[in-house]
Order: C-alpha cells, then structure tokens, then sequence
C-alpha cells in the first residue's frame, strides 16, 4: 500500500468486499464514492479469509488483488489494498481500519459499504469501536430499507452486475466487455479463473 503524501490526504474511503471479480459496478460505485465524498483516496480492500459466507468460485486472494491493481492503475486515487489478503487470520473490516487510521491519523475516514450490510452493522467486531475511528457510509440497496439511522447514504443507481453473474458468464463462454474492464478480462482468461 502506498504511504507517500499522508499529509496532504484529507479524506479516506475503504471500500471493501470478496471482488470475486472485480466489476464496472465495483468501479461505477468507487467513483461515485469518490466524487459524492470529496474523497482524496479510496482504498479497495479485498477480503482475505472472510468471516462471513465463502462459495466455492472463491479465487485466491492474490488473483483478485492482483486484478484490482489493474483497475486501480488508470484513477489516481484508487489505491489497493493487501492487508486482509496478507493476513493469515480472518478477515475483521475493524482490524483494516486501525491500520489505515494509524498510516493515516489526521485523516476522515469513510467506511463503505452496501446497504445490505448496513443491516447487520451492529454485529461487526468492534462496531462500538469503529464509530469513533470512521463515518459509515452506505449505497443504497434494491429491496433493501436499513433501519439503522444516523449513517450517510449515497442514491446509486441500481448496478445490475454481480460477480456470481460473472462468473457464470465465464463459465458459459459469454461476452464480458459490459461486465469487467478489458485488463481483468485478460487476466481471467490468461490465468484460467472461474472455469
């Protein structure tokens, strides 16, 4: 993760998930993030060992960081992160945010996440905890209504890709230029992913 000119970063975005793969809605939504938050950069954080549901299409975590840093190469203020993919330990957002808060003490912190998640915030290790390190910020969600009050909210249109769509697409020899960038379309198939 690159460290250079903390000083002058003022606003921080975490934007994590499994991005098995990574798609243009994850990019449409980091985007967004960006402009609606005035953010000088956001951090894309792959899950490593989640804590939550694994399926059985999981590519490892060095394929997905490596095919973030091939979208993050052409935004400068897109930035990968490897911490959970490091980590030998399950994946905690909490444990992620005390160590970009400690590269970045004098930096807002944004924790993103979908509106689905917002519905089970509460339950996240060390939430109570996480309230005073960041703000939460949510995408809303089709077919959700977070009832958990106080957080921000970005209006998103609705994406309607998702990476089990993807990958099935994959699977079944379809076109992907709608779906993932030229470069992660590449990779997948130099690599072999998804079959």
């Amino acid at each position: 993760m690159d460290n250079n000119n903390n000083n002058n970063i003022k606003k921080i975005g975490i934007f994590g998930g499994s991005f098995n793969p990574v798609h243009r809605g994850h990019m449409e939504m980091a985007n967004l993030a960006i402009e609606k938050l005035d953010l000088d950069r956001l951090y894309l954080v792959p899950v490593g060992t989640p804590c939550h549901r694994c399926d059985n299409d999981f590519v490892s975590g060095q394929d997905r960081m490596a095919m973030i840093k091939l979208v993050c190469l052409n935004n400068k203020k897109l930035f990968p992160c490897d911490y959970e993919i490091i980590s030998e330990k399950v994946s905690y957002t909490y444990d992620t945010l005390l160590k970009i808060a400690e590269i970045h003490p004098d930096s807002l912190i944004y924790e993103i996440i979908g509106e689905d998640s917002a519905e089970y915030l509460t339950s996240w290790k060390n939430y109570e905890k996480m309230v005073d390190l960041c703000k939460f910020v949510f995408f809303k969600r089709k077919g959700y209504q977070s009832t958990i009050h106080g957080l921000l909210t970005i209006e998103a249109p609705l994406f309607n890709i998702s990476s089990t769509l993807i990958r099935e697409k994959i699977k079944n020899n379809e076109p992907l230029e709608d779906y993932i960038t030229p470069e992660v379309e590449e990779y997948i198939r130099e690599h072999n992913l998804y079959r």
